[in-house]
């Protein structure tokens, strides 16, 4: 019977915690009461109709009205997210271009040092993309309304802007009109009243590790496939995604052990893989695909595993911690 009641308890395990710590004595009592003498193992149907259960229990939490507040908390920290991210994907191109540039023209650092300006052209896609974080940061609307007309001349002039006035044809394509629209949803955001909350609801600790972690993913993304592609006949492009994946997944696992942060994480992943350029890779292999899937899912998992150890003090508290 003892070995029927552990296999009972492991599959009460997939129920809430806090239902279980109301109702799972209970359970268990029905449920032993109406085994069979000398059963071990649960009746299949048991099995399924508990495991149903808890799907259920958790589908309601997850998207009835009583999880409206968790969205919403969700969709604020999203808007306050999002400039984040796309400033991080322009750090990332601009490490990128300053690495190619320094092998191309080796004293570049002494022409910048005459020509100060130039230094100020290559950084003008952080500048502009800084501006809706410091105006999320800071809530002021001010800085938000010099982010927007400063992300319009970076669009006008069309050099490293995704996409020049005159060559609206180019929306069409997935490389010109996804990393376009990112863009503006991060400006946008600067306008929006749910993004200061929602930074309001992520520690500084989190910001501070994911942050770094971010651009070096996301660089080492792109610079690997430059730096290899000659050398793979262009293989690395089918893993130029991974690293950003791989850090996303573990952020995204971190957060898991938040109500706010799982809704956050079924918000953001994709769009924010797609920053890694998930969506601008060319066929592969399902075999390959798997391997990939994989990785993220291995991360996503260590960081589900890492949060759940932490136990009350992560279920205990709103915030988002990682």
């Amino acid at each position: 019977m003892r070995s029927l009641e552990a296999r009972y308890r492991r599959i009460l395990a997939w129920y809430p915690q806090d239902h279980r710590a109301r109702h799972e004595e209970d359970m268990i009592g029905v449920l032993l009461a109406g085994s069979r003498l000398g059963q071990t193992r649960p009746h299949i149907a048991d099995m399924a109709d508990l495991l149903a259960g808890a799907i259920r229990m958790h589908c309601r939490r997850a998207f009835g009205t009583v999880s409206a507040p968790a969205w919403r908390d969700a969709m604020a920290v999203g808007m306050a997210l999002w400039p984040l991210l796309v400033l991080t994907d322009a750090l990332a191109r601009q490490v990128l271009s300053l690495g190619q540039n320094l092998v191309l023209v080796p004293d570049l650092p002494h022409y910048w040092m005459q020509e100060p300006w130039s230094l100020l052209h290559w950084a003008r896609p952080i500048i502009v993309f800084a501006l809706p974080v410091l105006a999320v940061a800071f809530r002021h609307r001010g800085i938000a309304v010099l982010g927007a007309l400063a992300f319009l001349l970076y669009l006008s002039d069309g050099s490293g802007s995704p996409l020049p006035f005159g060559e609206l044809d180019g929306l069409l394509l997935p490389s010109v009109g996804l990393p376009l629209l990112a863009q503006v949803v991060a400006v946008v955001a600067a306008f929006t009243r749910q993004a200061p909350t929602g930074m309001s609801l992520i520690s500084r600790r989190t910001l501070m590790l994911w942050m770094p972690l971010g651009l070096i993913g996301l660089a080492a993304s792109k610079v690997g496939r430059h730096l290899l592609d000659a050398a793979t006949h262009h293989e690395i492009a089918l893993w130029k995604p991974v690293p950003w994946l791989i850090i996303m997944a573990a952020a995204a696992g971190s957060a898991a052990g938040f109500a706010v942060g799982r809704r956050v994480a079924l918000l953001m992943f994709l769009p924010a893989a797609a920053l890694g350029d998930l969506g601008r890779l060319p066929s592969v292999p399902a075999s390959l695909a798997l391997v990939q899937i994989g990785c993220v899912l291995s991360a996503f998992a260590i960081g589900t595993v890492l949060v759940s150890r932490r136990g009350s003090r992560a279920s205990a508290s709103p915030e988002i911690r990682a």
